[in-house]
């Protein structure tokens, strides 16, 4: 398998992780009420034993930054709560690869290791914590090729070892509040089976070594190879912005501003139109709660996605903007039918539809299932009531509550009669409040509404800039 250069923000350096036993004293004493914070969110967790001793490694003849600093691994249980299984993208060497990603079962700690003594603490360096997320491939991509004779060099040796399949994605994370280091780096973590070049002596477990961390000195044998943890980055998910803007393409302005999914309609040449790294979300009407049917055919459908089926420039299909179970009960079922006609066109490419959040029950448990994403809607600033961030917390916990496996979030930037225009500061608030969530991504309502753009306030631009770079 051709191998790609480290994408630029990865971590230095790649570990091998042996299965370990404790051999000596200290004994490892649980640890509980860990808090552990990053970029997949935040969870209290109790670390109870010692896992992995993973060592620095040399892949492919690519070098080793830092040979010193190991990272040891501890079997932890979170809190209960969250950990819904939730789609990730994972760019290494080896390729892009989508997982569904749990609960965080494994920490990773920055670790001194000896041969022979108790060392002291690591010594300053650049390894995060991170926090390990179980996954599995995603439901509706291919099968994973297994990678054979992949290079391996850390102190004990050389081997060639074949990654099987993904076990982990670890994420950087504050441990106690002790802050990130590198947010964008993460570990892509195979199962790695010894080749059969093997040197047998690989085969043996290394005994009597010396440990040390924040979390205390430990003796312990490392029993085997088990995860090759590979230094990755996880692509930024879809940042898409509804209308169009003033410029000839109907796109040059919101592609200007980072946007990477954009509002089209059926046509293939405007799709096709698209620039590199821009994909499109591709309306097909709307659902009328007025009548409880839809504004087009099914044979308009059949006819307007059969020539986009397959097709790499679409993110997705747009179904529906808020259809209300309250007017139209058959609704959800309503629109699983339109999800199920577009997707036997278009298997591999999902369905989309903007769930309001208004509902004296759940909005959304009516819904999972329909489509494969959710767009959630809630606007958190108004001329009555200012802006109100505690509606977003809310809605978050509606969508885990009803165990939404796949949203995008709708991020309020415009003003009618009811809501309000938000200041800089507060529109990156509402990311932040969004950033926190399991969110895969986010659309922007919208580059144009009511007769006003947001060509006209620059500084929510700049802001929005900013925010689709980071």
């Amino acid at each position: 398998m051709a191998r790609a250069p480290r994408p630029p923000g990865a971590p230095n350096d790649a570990f091998l992780c042996y299965r370990v036993r404790d051999s000596g004293m200290p004994r490892f004493t649980p640890i509980p009420g860990v808090l552990l914070a990053g970029p997949l969110g935040t969870v209290s967790a109790q670390v109870t034993k010692r896992m992995w001793l993973c060592t620095p490694a040399d892949v492919n003849a690519e070098g080793v930054a830092d040979v010193a600093t190991h990272l040891q691994g501890y079997k932890i249980q979170p809190s209960a709560g969250g950990g819904l299984p939730r789609e990730r993208q994972s760019l290494n060497e080896f390729g892009l690869l989508r997982t569904e990603i749990g609960r965080p079962d494994c920490l990773l700690v920055p670790t001194a290791k000896s041969l022979d003594r108790d060392p002291p603490l690591p010594a300053a360096n650049d390894v995060d914590h991170y926090a390990c997320h179980r996954l599995s491939l995603a439901t509706d991509g291919p099968p994973f090729e297994r990678i054979g004779g992949v290079r391996v060099t850390d102190q004990f040796g050389t081997r060639y070892v074949d990654l099987t399949r993904p076990r982990h994605l670890c994420a950087p994370v504050s441990e106690n509040g002790e802050g990130i280091k590198n947010p964008s780096g993460y570990f892509l973590c195979y199962h790695a089976q010894l080749g059969p070049a093997a040197p047998l002596d690989m085969l043996r477990p290394v005994r009597g070594l010396h440990v040390n961390n924040e979390l205390g000195p430990g003796r312990l044998d490392a029993v085997r190879e088990e995860e090759l943890c590979v230094p990755s980055v996880t692509p930024p998910g879809p940042r898409g912005c509804f209308s169009r803007d003033s410029s000839p393409t109907g796109f040059d302005a919101i592609v200007a501003a980072g946007f990477t999914v954009i509002d089209t309609g059926t046509d293939p040449t405007a799709v096709n139109a698209l620039p590199d790294g821009r994909r499109a979300l591709v309306w097909l009407g709307n659902y009328a709660n007025t009548t409880c049917t839809w504004e087009r055919s099914d044979d308009w459908v059949v006819a307007h996605v059969a020539p986009l089926a397959g097709n790499p420039k679409v993110a997705a299909y747009n179904l529906a903007d808020e259809p209300r179970v309250w007017d139209c009960p058959s609704a959800p079922q309503d629109l699983a039918a339109r999800s199920a006609l577009v997707k036997s066109l278009d298997p591999g490419t999902p369905t989309f539809a903007v769930i309001m959040a208004h509902w004296p029950e759940n909005p959304y448990a009516p819904y999972v299932g329909t489509v494969d994403i959710i767009g959630a809607d809630r606007y958190p600033c108004s001329w009555a009531k200012g802006c109100v961030f505690t509606d977003i917390d809310e809605t978050i916990g509606l969508l885990e509550t009803a165990k939404v496996p796949r949203y995008w979030a709708i991020v309020q930037a415009f003003a009618d009669s009811f809501y309000r225009w938000p200041t800089a500061e507060e529109l990156h608030e509402e990311f932040r409040q969004w950033r926190a969530s399991s969110m895969e991504g986010y659309i922007v309502f919208s580059w144009a509404y009511g007769g006003d753009t947001l060509a006209n306030h620059p500084d929510l631009v700049n802001a929005l800039t900013t925010e689709n770079g980071s």
